[in-house]
């Protein structure tokens, strides 16, 4: 068993010696890193409204359609904070698959209200003519 390699005067050699290590730098201390993750406030707020605003429109029908004075306010708005996040990720690249999936629920939550509503004036229209 041969005793471990030992590097002599390894202080008094300095940077100019070909083959010699460093010495060792007392009094740095290594630290941890903390780098905060980015979100997308808005595309998620987005998200999170389309989907209850969703939820309360399946519910409407056990709760005698009273839900349908909430949901639709809050598709409204939550349409609003979906296309904000959708801008927002387009610059930071963070949240897009929220901000879409936010799109998609709130405005098929407005479109699933408004196309009867459209189709019952129009049918209302053509029987007065």
């Amino acid at each position: 068993m041969q005793p471990p390699q030992q590097f002599p005067a390894q202080q008094a050699a300095g940077p100019n010696v070909v083959g010699a290590m460093p010495s060792p730098v007392y009094g740095i201390q290594q630290g941890v890193v903390i780098a905060a993750a980015q979100s997308n406030g808005a595309a998620t707020a987005g998200m999170v409204l389309g989907i209850i605003s969703m939820s309360l429109s399946v519910l409407s029908p056990l709760m005698i359609f009273m839900c349908c004075f909430v949901s639709l306010p809050l598709a409204f708005f939550g349409m609003i904070f979906s296309h904000v996040g959708y801008s927002n990720s387009k610059t930071t690249g963070v949240g897009n698959g929220q901000a879409v999936a936010g799109l998609v629920l709130n405005w098929l939550q407005l479109l699933m209200v408004f196309i009867p509503i459209m189709a019952i004036m129009g049918v209302g229209f053509f029987s007065t003519v």
